[in-house]
């Protein structure tokens, strides 16, 4: 997408991701571990704390219809008119969390690695990721 299309919370999100990359490039720390980001119009950005943890996730929908943007050789572009809803399940600090979430956003990195980002929401969690482990589905 061109910048010029972007809104403020977008740039100001793409600009801290390539502040971050560029530290890890260079091996410099980045300026923080904690970020804060400047409130946007709409909402204001949450405090973000680095964690490493193991993460148990699982997507609570079916059959999802989107719509076409562009095709090349290589791939397709789309969108969806829905959230994608997903369960998911860690620790921090030995403490268990369980939220209810949607898919916000995707990258894809230079390493191979895929990066998410999880919106929660005020919801309870389905009992999927439960379901899954009573019947011995295998997270790894």
């Amino acid at each position: 997408m061109q910048d010029s299309k972007k809104t403020k919370a977008q740039l100001i999100e793409e600009l801290a991701e390539l502040k971050n990359r560029l530290a890890e490039l260079t091996g410099e720390p980045s300026d923080e571990t904690t970020e804060t980001t400047e409130t946007t119009d709409s909402h204001p950005r949450s405090t973000r704390n680095e964690i490493k943890t193991a993460i148990q996730l699982i997507g609570d929908f079916g059959l999802v219809e989107a719509k076409g943007l562009d095709l090349s050789d290589s791939g397709i572009g789309f969108e969806l008119e829905d959230d994608i809803p997903f369960d998911m399940e860690f620790e921090v600090d030995g403490d268990l969390h369980q939220h209810r979430a949607h898919m916000v956003w995707m990258q894809r990195l230079d390493n191979g690695r895929s990066r998410f980002g999880f919106q929660f929401i005020a919801a309870p969690t389905s009992s999927l990721l439960w379901l899954y482990k009573e019947l011995g589905g295998d997270s790894k």
